[in-house]
């Protein structure tokens, strides 16, 4: 599990790296005139409010409980993932726009000073990425700042592969190009990210769980007789909770806390679920089972 304080700390150093490349690119594209670099301008601008969101949702996750907010406040991660993928949209559609003006007005770009502005950017952006590599498995709001990054190093290898073909032919097309196609690379990720984020404050099933394998595992467990009402969802990206009512073998009626503890112990080693909220009962339901699973 990733450890949110030090997480803090990375994510200094990596906005800190990421306003450098900002104010790099922003005075290289209007020395340059390149649309690709002032694109991947604006998607560093966002990368940096991204990685400021991630920096403070995280903060801001590590309060403590209160009356109104009994659960924390883990929800602030995937709000602010959801804020991160609809301004990857954003900036997506105004690289098309900024494409689509410059395709009916073409002006020349200095292909060597971009190539050079290009390469310094992209060796930043490569070690904000290996970094931060790993993180994002466990943490959605992590993964959207990931994102971010990760396109935006792409970016510089499409600038870098720009500035080399303007080299070469003198033809200023490949910084439409280029700008264009990272527009789709980026705007995939982000429905992606947007779908992910939507998931959870939908409480959906975390894509990794499999419920019917769940529900077999907790019926292999000795005492146990069947389970229903069984539900798991995750209150943020990497924290999971589950509710169920479980019945107990009358013969074992003296050790349902026993019995609640291994289920506990099982459902957090394999299946990472730290919230739980088992109910027990001696006679199952009727019209209940666990092929009446919901």
């Amino acid at each position: 599990m990733i450890a949110r304080e030090a997480l803090q700390q990375r994510f200094k150093v990596f906005i800190f790296l990421s306003s450098f490349i900002l104010l790099m690119e922003v005075a290289g594209s209007i020395f340059t005139r390149s649309l690709a670099l002032l694109s991947d301008a604006g998607h560093v601008l966002v990368d940096l409010l991204a990685m400021l969101l991630t920096y403070f949702s995280v903060r801001l996750s590590q309060k403590k409980a209160s009356r109104k907010f009994s659960y924390g406040y883990y929800r602030g991660e995937i709000f602010s993932a959801i804020i991160n993928g609809v301004a990857l949209v954003l900036i997506t559609l105004y690289i098309f726009y900024e494409s689509y003006q410059r395709f009916l007005s073409p002006r020349a770009v200095k292909g060597p000073e971009m190539l050079v502005i290009a390469m310094i950017g992209l060796a930043a952006n490569l070690y904000v990425v290996i970094k931060m590599h790993g993180y994002e498995q466990e943490n959605l709001n992590v993964r959207g700042a990931y994102l971010h990054v990760l396109s935006d190093t792409l970016t510089s290898v499409g600038v870098i592969l720009a500035a080399i073909l303007i080299i070469i032919t003198g033809n200023n097309i490949f910084d439409l190009l280029i700008s264009a196609l990272i527009g789709v690379f980026i705007l995939v990720s982000s429905f992606r990210l947007i779908k992910e984020s939507i998931d959870i404050f939908m409480e959906a099933t975390p894509r990794n769980i499999d419920l019917e394998n769940l529900a077999k595992d907790i019926e292999s467990i000795k005492g146990v007789n069947g389970i229903h009402d069984l539900h798991v969802w995750s209150l943020s990206s990497d924290l999971y909770a589950l509710s169920t009512h479980v019945l107990i073998d009358r013969n074992d009626i003296d050790s349902i806390n026993q019995i609640v503890s291994e289920i506990n112990e099982m459902v957090k080693s394999k299946y990472n679920i730290s919230h739980t909220v088992i109910q027990s009962e001696c006679e199952i339901c009727a019209d209940n089972g666990y092929e009446h699973l919901h």
